[in-house]
C-alpha cells in the first residue's frame, strides 16, 4: 500500500492571556531563558493510528521583526489522557515547568531545532525572523522518523486523534516588536491602525493575534499588513490604544509538522 503524506501547521499563543510573559508594562523586554516553557500544550488533529513524523520546520519572528538569537529549542509531543482530555498544563510560558506530573505516561516523542550561525538547523540569510529545520545535521540532531500515536478516539472528528505539542527554550528568545502606535485610539473605534518605528510587515502576518504591551486582553487579529505603517485588523480594536503603545505578536512562531502514514 502506498504511503500517504500530510502536514499540520499551527501557530501557538505565547501570551495565553498574560502579556507580561513577553513584555513588561513599562515596555521592558521579557526574554525567555534556557529551560523555560516556550509554549504550553497546543492540540492538533492527526489521522488515527500510528504515524511517522518525518520532518518538522518552524518560522520564528525575532526581536523588532528581525532574526532570533542562535539558540536551540525543543518540541515535545504527548497523547491525551485516557478520558480524552488534554494533558494538564506544564506551567506558565517564560518560566520553568511546574506541572503536568502525568507527562511520563503521555510522552510520545520530541525533536530539536538546533540553531547555529553556520546554518546547522537554520536557513542562512533570513532577515525577518529565523527559519528552522529539525534534522540530524548537527551534533545533537534528531534522527527522523519518530513514530507517534495519539490517544485513540480523542479526535474532534471521526478518523482523527489529538496530538499535543509543547515547546521548551534552550536559550534566550525575545519577542518584543518595537512596533509603536502613532496616536491614541479609543476602544472599538478602528480596524486600520497606524504604526511606526519598526516596519510592521516584519513583525506581523495575517491571522496573528495582537496585544498592546500593558493589557492582558487581545487587541484583535491581523487581517493584513499592506505597507510599513499600516496594521489592519479583522474587526474594530477591542481595547483602547495609547500613543506609543507597543504592539505584541502573541503568535510569532509557525510550526509545520510533516507525517507519513
Amino acid at each position: 500500500m502506498a504511503s500517504k503524506y500530510f502536514q499540520t501547521v499551527f501557530k501557538p499563543d505565547l501570551v495565553d492571556g498574560d502579556i507580561s510573559k513577553l513584555i513588561a508594562d513599562d515596555k521592558t523586554d521579557a526574554p525567555f531563558t534556557a529551560g523555560d516553557i516556550l509554549f504550553d500544550w497546543h492540540a492538533v488533529d492527526v489521522p488515527k493510528g500510528s504515524k511517522k513524523l518525518i520532518n518538522a520546520t518552524a518560522y520564528m519572528v525575532g526581536e523588532d521583526g528581525g532574526a532570533q538569537a542562535n539558540k536551540d529549542w525543543f518540541l515535545v509531543f504527548a497523547k491525551g489522557q485516557e478520558d480524552g482530555t488534554a494533558p494538564t498544563t506544564l506551567g506558565e510560558e517564560n518560566a520553568a515547568q511546574t506541572g503536568c506530573f502525568e507527562l511520563p505516561s503521555l510522552y510520545v516523542g520530541a525533536c530539536k531545532f538546533e540553531a547555529s550561525a553556520t546554518g546547522i538547523g537554520t536557513v542562512t540569510g533570513g532577515a525577518f525572523g529565523t527559519m528552522y529545520i529539525a534534522n540530524a545535521a548537527g551534533a545533537n540532531g534528531v534522527q527522523f522518523p519518530i513514530v507517534i500515536e495519539g490517544q485513540p478516539g480523542s479526535g474532534t472528528n471521526v478518523g482523527y486523534d489529538k496530538l499535543y505539542v509543547a515547546a521548551f527554550a534552550a536559550g534566550a528568545f525575545d519577542f518584543s516588536t518595537g512596533v509603536l502606535a502613532t496616536e491614541a485610539v479609543s476602544a472599538d473605534a478602528a480596524t486600520d491602525v497606524t504604526v511606526d518605528t519598526v516596519d510592521v510587515r516584519a513583525a506581523f502576518q495575517p491571522g496573528d493575534i495582537v496585544y498592546v504591551h500593558d493589557v492582558d486582553t487581545a487587541l484583535g487579529t491581523v487581517s493584513s499588513v499592506p505597507d510599513a505603517t499600516s496594521l489592519i485588523l479583522t474587526a474594530n480594536n477591542v481595547v483602547a490604544i495609547a500613543n506609543d503603545d507597543e504592539f505584541i505578536n502573541a503568535t510569532p512562531i509557525t510550526v509545520t509538522l510533516g507525517f507519513e502514514q
